[in-house]
């Protein structure tokens, strides 16, 4: 029965992919400056099955990226040393192909432009949620 007075129950297929494993196997690059932004995009990987290294800001993405082992690389674009803008453009320059997404707590509409100037692949606005990041990055893997 299909009254009003049904609690509406959650969609299997979205709920055992949330707290699947669809990321079983793949290792990340999560380049992000903030320990709990850090802590809280690790622990949703992870927890789809995914590897992740944590590089704490653009040159240091730079040093620790190994297209041989990572898949994808998580973005920040605002860091100190150098920025996710700078870094992605560096790894293009250098033949990286892998997908890079970047992550912002900017909503300026000019940061669709630059990140299509700078090779990044796709945004996702902070604070993260875990569908869309997930559908970001089964889409581009």
């Amino acid at each position: 029965m299909n009254g009003m007075n049904e609690p509406l129950k959650p969609d299997p297929r979205a709920t055992g992919r949330l707290n699947g494993k669809p990321l079983q196997g793949m290792f990340i690059l999560l380049v992000e400056d903030y320990p709990l932004n850090v802590l809280f995009a690790r622990r949703l990987l992870e927890g789809w099955g995914s590897s992740v290294d944590v590089a704490a800001n653009g040159q240091d993405a730079l040093d620790l990226l190994n297209s041989d082992k990572h898949k994808l690389v998580l973005m920040d674009l605002q860091m100190p040393v150098m920025d996710g803008y700078e870094s992605a453009r560096r790894m293009r320059e250098r033949g990286e192909t892998i997908p890079i997404i970047a992550l912002t707590a900017d909503t300026n509409p000019d940061v669709d432009q630059h990140i299509q100037t700078h090779g990044l692949n796709g945004v996702l606005t902070k604070p993260l949620q875990p569908e869309p990041l997930l559908d970001l990055i089964l889409s581009l893997a």
